[in-house]
C-alpha cells in the first residue's frame, strides 16, 4: 500500500510487478479488480489531498561563487542606489532607484526606470515615472501633521502576470535612527502595484504612510524572490502557485535575520496583508509549516548585523537559490563613511533553506570608493562549462553626480560553479623567481590597495614577465583603469589569450587586484607562464595565483 501510494504521489510513471496483475479472465480476478482498484484510488485521492508530493527535479549545488570584476559595467548617466532589476512580461528590465534621479533629471526619494535593449551589452536606461508623490530626495511626508522624520525608499520589486509590484518603506538614516550600530532602519512597509508598466501606481503614498500594510520592523525590508520573466513559471517549491518574499528585521543595511513569506499568486493583486503567510519552520511544502501570524515566523537565516536587504534569485538550470548577505565592517563610526563592504553568497535548495555560504567578495578592488546594496537578476543567466553566469546589480559611494562617480547602477557578473576551483597560493609581483625584462618599474605605496601594496608597471612594447610554476592552473592579477593597455599570455610557449586591462565604456579611477586571466586543468607537472606587453597602454602586474 505504501509503495503504491508512493509511486502515485511522486509523479513517477507506474510500472507494477507482474505478480500484481489481475487475471480479469477469472471471475474472481474481475471481482477483486472491481472492488480493490477503486478503493485504492479513493484512498490515493484522499491521501494526495493531505500530503503533497515531495518528489523533486535533481538539483546541482552551487559550490563556489566567483565575482568577475574584470567584466564589470556602470551606467554613467544614472544616479541612485537600491536597484533591483526585475524581468517584466515585455522582456525588458525595470527597477526603482532611490536617493537620486535614476535616469531622469530630478532628485527623488524613489523613481522608476527601465533598462531596455536587445542584449545585456546594449541596455540603455530611461526614466518611466519620477514618483513625485513620494517626495524629493531626502524629503519626508511634507504637509503631514504626524511627520515621523523618515523618508520613503523602494525595497523589493517584481513583475507577476503583467502587473508590477514594489515594496515601499519608511527609512531613517543611521545618523537619525538611534541604532547603536548606525544602521539605517526600514519600517512600516507596504506593497504598491502598477497595471500600466509603471506609469501609475496604487496604493498612494499617503495611504501607505497612514495605514502601512506591515507596521513596525519585522517585515520592514521585504524583497521578492526572482523566478524569471513575468514572475516565472517554476513548479518547484510551489512557485507557480505562490509568490515568495524575504525580509530582515527592519534594516536597510546590516539586518540580523531573514524570514520568509508567501502569498497565493492569484491573491497578490489584492494588496491584502491578511492573504500573506509566514514560514514557521519544518518542511516548507506542508501547509502546516506556514502561519498568517507573522509573530510565529522562524528565521531562515540568522547573521547578526550582516543581512542588508536583498532579493534572492532562482537558478533554473541548477534548481538552486542564491542570495547575498551584505554588511559594513568594521562598525560605522560616522554616517555614511564605511571602511569596507562585504558580500557573502549563500545558496539553498529551497526558499526556506538550508542556506549555506559558498563564497564572498569585498570592495577592495575599488581604488577609492565603497560598494553596497547588491541584488541578483533573473534575466541573462548563462550556462558555462562548469556552472552558470548571472548578473549582480549594485551601487556605491562616493555620492557625487559625475560620470566617474560610483553612485550609479553597476553590474557585476558572478560565476556560479558546480565544482570549486582548487585552492591557490599567491605569488607577489616582487617574488625573485619572476623574471622581468627591461622596461618594468617596481611601484610600492603605503596607501596602495594593490596586493601587498605594490605592483610592477610598464608600457614598453614587448616587455615580458616569466614564471615557472607547478600546479593545475593559474590566475594573473592586474590593475584596470582607463589608461591601461593589453598583453598576450603564453602557457608553456603556446598562446593562451590576449588580456585587455583598460576600463572601457564607463569612467572610473581604476580597479586593483583584479583576476584578469585564469587557466585550469593543466596536466600535472611544471609549467611556465609568460606575459608579453603589447604597448598600447600601461600594464600594472600585481600577482600570480597558482592553483594546486
Amino acid at each position: 500500500m505504501n509503495l503504491f501510494l508512493g509511486v502515485f504521489a511522486s509523479g513517477v510513471p507506474c510500472r507494477f510487478p507482474k505478480t500484481w496483475a489481475f487475471k480479469t479472465s477469472s471471475r474472481l480476478g474481475g471481482l477483486l479488480a472491481s472492488i480493490i482498484m477503486p478503493s485504492l484510488m479513493t484512498i490515493f485521492v484522499a491521501w494526495s489531498a493531505i500530503v503533497p508530493s515531495f518528489a523533486e527535479e535533481p538539483t546541482v549545488p552551487i559550490t563556489q561563487v566567483i565575482p568577475e570584476i574584470d567584466k564589470a559595467f556602470k551606467w554613467d548617466d544614472s544616479k541612485g542606489d537600491t536597484a533591483d532589476p526585475f524581468w517584466a512580461d515585455d522582456d525588458q528590465l525595470y527597477h526603482f532607484a532611490c536617493d537620486g534621479r535614476g535616469f531622469g533629471t530630478q532628485e527623488r526619494n524613489l523613481c522608476f526606470n527601465k533598462l531596455s535593449g536587445s542584449d545585456l551589452f546594449s541596455l540603455k536606461g530611461s526614466l518611466v515615472n519620477s514618483m513625485d508623490e513620494y517626495g524629493g530626495n531626502g524629503a519626508s511626508m511634507n504637509g503631514t501633521s504626524t511627520n515621523d522624520g523618515g523618508n520613503w525608499k523602494a525595497v523589493g520589486q517584481e513583475c507577476v502576470d503583467g502587473v508590477f509590484y514594489c515594496f515601499v518603506a519608511r527609512n531613517h538614516y543611521g545618523n537619525h535612527s538611534k541604532d547603536p550600530l548606525l544602521r539605517q532602519t526600514s519600517l512600516n512597509a507596504s506593497l504598491i502595484k502598477s497595471t500600466d508598466h509603471g506609469l501609475t501606481w496604487t496604493r498612494s503614498a499617503q495611504e501607505n504612510y497612514d495605514h502601512p500594510m506591515w507596521p513596525g520592523s519585522r517585515f520592514g525590508a521585504p524583497a521578492f524572490i526572482h523566478y524569471g520573466r513575468n514572475g516565472g513559471q517554476v513548479a518547484r517549491d510551489g512557485a507557480d502557485k505562490y509568490v515568495y518574499a524575504v525580509s530582515n528585521n527592519g534594516f536597510w543595511n546590516g539586518g540580523d535575520d531573514l524570514i520568509l513569506a508567501r502569498v497565493l499568486r492569484t491573491d497578490l493583486p489584492k494588496l491584502n496583508v491578511s492573504d500573506w503567510e509566514y514560514f514557521t519552520g519544518g518542511e516548507g511544502l506542508l501547509d502546516s509549516s506556514w502561519s498568517h501570524d507573522i509573530g510565529k515566523a522562524a528565521p531562515i537565516l540568522s547573521r547578526p548585523a550582516k543581512l542588508g536587504w536583498t532579493a534572492p534569485v532562482f537558478i533554473p538550470c541548477l534548481n538552486r537559490y542564491l542570495l547575498v548577505s551584505w554588511y559594513i565592517t568594521p562598525t560605522l563610526k560616522g554616517w555614511f563613511n564605511p571602511e569596507r563592504l562585504v558580500y557573502d553568497f549563500f545558496e539553498a535548495p529551497h526558499p526556506w533553506g538550508p542556506w549555506n555560504q559558498v563564497g564572498s567578495m569585498d570592495d577592495s578592488f575599488l581604488a577609492n570608493s565603497r560598494m553596497y546594496g547588491p541584488n541578483l537578476c533573473a534575466k541573462y543567466q548563462e550556462q558555462t562549462p562548469d556552472g552558470v553566469r548571472i548578473q549582480l546589480f549594485s551601487s556605491g559611494t562616493i555620492f557625487k553626480d559625475v560620470p566617474g562617480s560610483i553612485y550609479k547602477i553597476w553590474r557585476f557578473p558572478l560565476l556560479l560553479r558546480k565544482n570549486p576551483l582548487p585552492e591557490g597560493s599567491m605569488i607577489n609581483d616582487t617574488d625573485p623567481a619572476i623574471r622581468y625584462s627591461k622596461g618594468w618599474q617596481a611601484v610600492a605605496q603605503a596607501s596602495s590597495r594593490d596586493y601587498q601594496k605594490d605592483y610592477h608597471l610598464t608600457r614598453s612594447p614587448g616587455a615580458t614577465a616569466e614564471y615557472r610554476f607547478s600546479g593545475s592552473g593559474l590566475e594573473i592579477w592586474t590593475g584596470k583603469n582607463q589608461g591601461n593597455g593589453s598583453f598576450d599570455v603564453l602557457i608553456d610557449g603556446k598562446p593562451a589569450g590576449t588580456i585587455d586591462t583598460k576600463l572601457r565604456n564607463f569612467q572610473y579611477s581604476g580597479f586593483v587586484q583584479v583576476p584578469v586571466f585564469r587557466i585550469e586543468n593543466l596536466t600535472p607537472g611544471d609549467h611556465e607562464v609568460k606575459i608579453i606587453v603589447k604597448g598600447d597602454g600601461n600594464v600594472a602586474f600585481d600577482a600570480f595565483r597558482i592553483l594546486k
